[in-house]
């Protein structure tokens, strides 16, 4: 019988004591509006060309449907994996929807698009959360990661949602000045931090690097040292997380990004998914670290990043 009411040292008890079947709900609903982008981004495999899963966008029907099983399940839905969230038509139909049904929303966007008509959409909307990414403080380092993209303009773009959002007295959303920490990045962290530390953003993160699971050489060579796979923890994202691409494909997470390991499709119902055999197997094998046939987790150290407390869970982060 699955537990009516969300509790924290309930789920860490599941994920510790290993079961496989999860009778506790999961924390975070992940989405992908669509795999769909305007950049070719160096540390990221949609950019480079090797996401081999089909270009689409979620159907708004799916979504809702999505929507209606999950709230009062999870309380945050984040509105993007793959692809960039402000080129599907109907983003903000699903905030307001995720709204309306009392969950909060969350959105990362490579910010290029972020004109006066998107900016207005966004201050205007429920939106809790928002990350604006801008991976570097100088021109040139910032266009060579950023491929496709005019540094003076997404900069510009940033600063004047910024100001607008000061303009207007606005506590949401809550905006994050993210930067991703990799080799070509590193030494401009400080200078990111200094200049973007003003009035309007209310956190900057520094994400560290993802390798996604060191499945593509060429851009876990961006990165830095690695932390060791040794003695590695059942990884929490299988417990604590449900992630979910645009065509209604269930994952265990965004480094399986061309769905490698399909866990079934939630158009017959998330959670029915969620704790089905397949999934119920591939947490077995992570309790078991037999994952040498799972390209998505056999060399992946990010799990690493997240280690599940009684009271808390904090995920994507570095220890």
């Amino acid at each position: 019988m699955r537990l009516s009411k969300l509790s924290m040292p309930a789920k860490w008890l599941v994920y510790k004591m290993k079961m496989t079947n999860v009778i506790t709900n999961p924390d975070r609903l992940y989405i992908e509006a669509t795999n769909d982008c305007n950049l070719s981004c160096v540390m990221c495999p949609k950019g480079r060309g090797i996401m081999e899963r089909k270009t689409g966008y979620i159907e708004f029907d799916l979504f809702t449907k999505i929507i209606d099983e999950m709230r009062g399940i999870v309380k945050t839905v984040v509105l993007h994996i793959w692809g960039e969230p402000l080129m599907h038509p109907k983003i903000f139909e699903m905030i307001d929807y995720c709204a309306k049904n009392g969950l909060g929303t969350e959105m990362s966007t490579n910010a290029t698009l972020l004109g006066e008509a998107f900016t207005n959409k966004i201050l205007e909307s429920d939106l809790s959360a928002i990350y604006l990414c801008l991976d570097g403080i100088k021109k040139e380092t910032y266009e060579k990661i950023r491929v496709g993209s005019v540094f003076e303009e997404t900069e510009a773009n940033i600063a004047n949602f910024i100001e607008e959002k000061v303009r207007r007295g606005l506590g949401k959303p809550f905006t994050n000045l993210q930067v991703v920490e990799m080799k070509p990045t590193k030494d401009e962290i400080r200078e990111f931090k200094n200049k973007w530390s003003i009035a309007g953003v209310d956190h900057i993160n520094v994400k560290a690097f993802d390798s996604w699971g060191d499945q593509v050489d060429e851009i876990t060579k961006l990165g830095g040292k690695k932390e060791s796979a040794n003695d590695r923890r059942h990884c929490p994202n299988l417990w604590y997380h449900v992630h979910i691409y645009y065509d209604g494909t269930l994952v265990c997470c965004d480094r399986d990004f061309d769905a490698k390991v399909p866990l079934g499709n939630v158009s017959g119902g998330v959670m029915k998914v969620w704790n089905g055999e397949k999934m119920r197997a591939l947490r077995k094998k992570h309790i078991e670290n037999d994952l040498d046939d799972v390209a998505s987790c056999g060399k992946c150290t990010e799990w690493n990043w997240w280690k599940p407390a009684l009271f808390s869970s904090r995920g994507n982060s570095p220890d």
